[in-house]
């Protein structure tokens, strides 16, 4: 039988507790069970940000040491359930371990990174069937501890996830923060008057541009780290901004989930919050075969500002070894792309055409495809069978429902009227010089419960005139709020009207929205949602959750246990960003929640 010392040379033990509690007992060794969550925080340094220095907190005095434990803290162990840490803007990073090393097991998830992304209640954009919300997504890197000296000074090698290989992804992107002077005048936003600081933090990167963090009016403590030096730099890969302004005026945002392979881009229910070690490589891309790894890196992806939110920050709850914990799922493989056997065709009305999508890779877990034609009066499409209708064109959309990967064909339908082939009659184009002469809407009045939707379609006069911009507004943003392309998104009990303009002209349309209190949106089981208005949280689809909620800075505010599936509670909230965990049993979800004055 080895000794302790011996085992300390074997790798068992070469860590100490990192990999096993040894204890020598009446003769017998005792090795006593890994655990799945994070054992050590050994770096943390966010990046600028409106959660830094709350999440956790800085008090005067700390150094890099008590700022690693105090993120420790927060994440490792069980605390993993309720605490939470900012990685700030682009760069902003954490590095943990567990007590042992993680398996790479083939073909199977190996472990999960717990975040807070969720998916909107309502999309406002019609053309998107892919989730979107609040996904603000970190890489991961992962590195193996060769050396066995128990410290990450070994090679890190990043997880390549969906948007690797992708065009608009940088690699070797730097960027450095300069810490700003508190004192300095500020310059409002001209227009979102949450932000009061325009100029905040300045940035500059390796011939990428520059600009500023901003600051708003909810988090007024230093955005920079006060632990850190006068300067920071980060270098990593930079994928593309994710988030689409729906509202076009900078008041409704949508992060967009990326397919798979980054950390609090999608909810820790979906499996695609966990990590295949297989998925890493070198710097120059290539694969890197590891039999496992002991330390991980999660930096924050992105460098976009989301108007009044603010910037995007990946944020980190804890990390789970799915092999211990037996939510080891098998990876499935993805698709990459799509493709349709036409580009175009012409058909006569009443004529079919049979459509065919090619999903690749060939052997795609999910093949399923969803049709869509963008004028179906002109030719509709089902299952890839096209059948014309009427003269003029159509495109139909092949797209894939994993990934929402997208082919189109245009379809041109000709009249099948006797004699020489006449000219299609196509959908009205606009014409130069054909000026506006009015506007219509689809609905005068619109009755509707509170926090539910409906959509409006405006007709511009002539069809065919050079300019048929629409521009929406609300008069009452508390009661409801309209999208870029007329969706009505209702809030609170009371009267809103929302006004279709044209760009050119400015004629105008109006439709009446009343919210009724007494009225009740259909509640869909497949979708947890919160929503706040009048000193009360609305909680829809978490009936049997025991839901808590904590500021932005950690600090718990009140616990509901729900009985219902429509269900209110009192909770008095001044404006800011809120976080909600629901459990109920093994099912547990966190919830963001930003309340606007």
């Amino acid at each position: 039988m080895k000794t302790v010392n011996q085992l300390a040379h074997t790798g068992l033990g070469r860590k100490g507790l990192t990999v096993f509690a040894v204890l020598w007992m009446a003769g017998l060794l005792v090795a006593h069970a890994q655990s799945p969550y994070i054992y050590k925080v050994y770096d943390y340094m966010p990046a600028p940000g409106q959660f830094v220095n709350e999440m956790p907190e800085y008090e005067p005095g700390d150094t890099q040491a008590d700022m690693n434990r105090k993120a420790e803290n927060e994440i490792a162990g069980v605390n993993h359930n309720v605490g939470a840490i900012t990685l700030g803007g682009y760069g902003g990073y954490v590095v943990f371990g567990f007590d042992h090393e993680v398996e790479n097991v083939p073909g199977k998830y190996d472990f999960r990174i717990l975040g807070n992304a969720f998916y909107a209640d309502a999309n406002p954009n019609g053309e998107a069937s892919r989730e979107g919300g609040s996904c603000e997504p970190g890489i991961v890197m992962v590195s193996r501890d060769v050396n066995n000296n128990g410290v990450p000074d070994d090679p890190w090698y990043e997880l390549a996830g969906s948007e690797y290989y992708r065009p608009k992804t940088i690699h070797n992107y730097r960027i450095t923060y300069y810490r700003p002077d508190e004192n300095k005048a500020r310059v409002p936003h001209p227009s979102e008057h949450h932000v009061i600081d325009t100029e905040y933090v300045r940035w500059t990167t390796n011939e990428h541009g520059n600009g500023y963090v901003y600051r708003n009016d909810y988090h007024g403590q230093p955005y920079f780290p006060l632990w850190a030096g006068d300067e920071i730099s980060f270098t990593g890969t930079k994928l593309a901004d994710n988030y689409v302004d729906e509202s076009g005026r900078g008041v409704y945002y949508v992060l967009y989930a990326y397919h798979w392979g980054y950390a609090d881009n999608r909810p820790n229910a979906d499996n695609r919050s966990g990590f295949n070690i297989e998925w890493a490589v070198d710097a120059g891309g290539q694969p890197v075969p590891l039999p496992g790894i002991d330390f991980v890196k999660v930096f924050t992806a992105v460098n976009q500002n989301c108007g009044w939110i603010g910037e995007t920050s990946t944020e980190v709850f804890g990390a789970e070894d799915l092999h211990l914990t037996g939510q080891d799922a098998t990876v499935p493989v993805f698709v990459s792309s799509i493709s349709l056997n036409r580009s175009s065709a012409q058909l006569y009305t009443d004529e079919t055409l049979t459509l065919a999508a090619d999903i690749a890779p060939s052997n795609a877990s999910n093949q399923a495809v969803t049709w869509r034609s963008h004028a179906p009066d002109v030719a509709s499409v089902s299952a890839g069978t096209v059948v014309a209708h009427r003269a003029g064109t159509a495109t139909i959309q092949a797209i894939a429902n994993d990934g929402y990967y997208i082919a189109e064909c245009r379809i041109t339908v000709r009249s099948s009227q006797a004699g020489p082939d006449p000219e299609p009659e196509p959908e009205p184009e606009p014409e130069p010089g054909v000026a506006v002469t009015g506007i219509t809407l689809s609905r005068t009045q619109i009755d509707m419960p509170p926090y539910d939707v409906a959509s409006l379609e405006a007709t511009v006069s002539p069809a065919h005139a050079e300019n048929r911009k629409v521009h929406w507004t609300s008069s009452n943003l508390r009661v409801a709020d309209v999208s870029v392309n007329g969706l009505v998104m209702s809030s609170e009990p009371g009267e809103a009207t929302i006004t279709a303009t044209t760009d050119e002209g400015g004629y105008r349309a109006a439709c009446l929205v009343r919210v009724v209190s007494g009225m009740s949106a259909e509640v869909t089981a497949l979708v947890p949602q919160v929503h706040y208005a009048g000193g009360r949280l609305h909680f829809l689809n978490l009936e049997g959750y025991a839901c808590t909620l904590f500021s932005a800075v950690g600090q718990r505010i009140g616990t509901f246990r729900l009985s219902l599936p429509d269900e209110w509670q009192n909770c008095r909230l001044a404006p800011g960003a809120y976080l909600l965990t629901a459990q109920k049993q093994e099912k547990r979800m966190v919830i963001k929640i930003v309340i606007r004055d």
